[in-house]
């Protein structure tokens, strides 16, 4: 019974392995490729007309090396090891990290979080929704962290006279929210908030930002959901083979 039970992971390790690095080289060049390619409206405000720059398809928004490089291997990683716990879940996960990493770039070059990506991260609620505890669990997520990301942009509007925390940010974690639950939902908060913080302090401090400049919060939002999708994963049952 050993035997065979070791025969069936190396088996299922095998099997995750060969399905996982063409997911993953096909998730991080896409990535690259999608993104160079997207309509430069998307990465604009609403009533902003694009750049000559954006409106140039020949230049390369996100440079292909080392990028592709980077994205395929990371997620060919994450693939592997969430597929070993869950291979539904990982699926399900890589593309909404896939989506997460599209908004991280978006809001880091241009501060601007496309409303399109935002939209497909509440579509992956629903089979990410197997995951929560029921419906409810989803909807608090999104009103705690829709909420809470409303409240901190009034208060920064109010204190500093100006917009401190954009529309996007509010709709962002609202999204995630839905797809991470109320415990979720707290986590990611609290850890985005904390990396943020972080990394103002320490660009404060080298002089690469100026204390009235905004930081963009995508990428910190979307690292923090990353870890918490990393523990999710890792905390699950293993579903073939086993």
């Amino acid at each position: 019974m050993y035997n065979k039970n070791m025969v069936n992971n190396v088996i299922e390790i095998l099997i995750i392995t060969a399905v996982s690095l063409p997911l993953g080289i096909f998730l991080g060049c896409g990535a690259v490729y999608v993104f160079n390619r997207l309509p430069a409206k998307w990465l604009c405000d609403y009533e902003e007309e694009p750049s000559a720059e954006l409106l140039d398809m020949s230049v390369q928004r996100v440079k292909s090396f080392p990028n592709k490089m980077v994205f395929s291997a990371l997620f060919a990683v994450l693939g592997i090891f969430l597929g070993v716990h869950d291979y539904v879940f990982a699926f399900t996960a890589l593309f909404e990290l896939w989506l997460l990493l599209m908004i991280a770039i978006a809001d880091k070059k241009y501060m601007i979080i496309p409303d399109q990506f935002v939209i497909f991260l509440v579509l992956f609620s629903f089979p990410m929704s197997v995951y929560r505890v029921n419906v409810i669990d989803m909807v608090w997520g999104m009103c705690l962290g829709g909420g809470v990301m409303l409240v901190a942009a009034a208060a920064g509007k109010f204190m500093v006279k100006r917009e401190a925390l954009g529309f996007g940010d509010v709709k962002l974690m609202a999204a995630v929210g839905l797809t991470a639950g109320l415990s979720g939902t707290a986590f990611i908060l609290a850890l985005s908030s904390i990396i943020s913080c972080a990394a103002f302090v320490y660009k404060l401090v080298c002089g690469r930002i100026k204390r009235y400049e905004a930081l963009p919060l995508g990428p910190y939002i979307a690292l923090a959901t990353t870890v918490y999708i990393f523990i999710q994963g890792s905390q699950l049952e293993r579903t073939i083979l086993a």
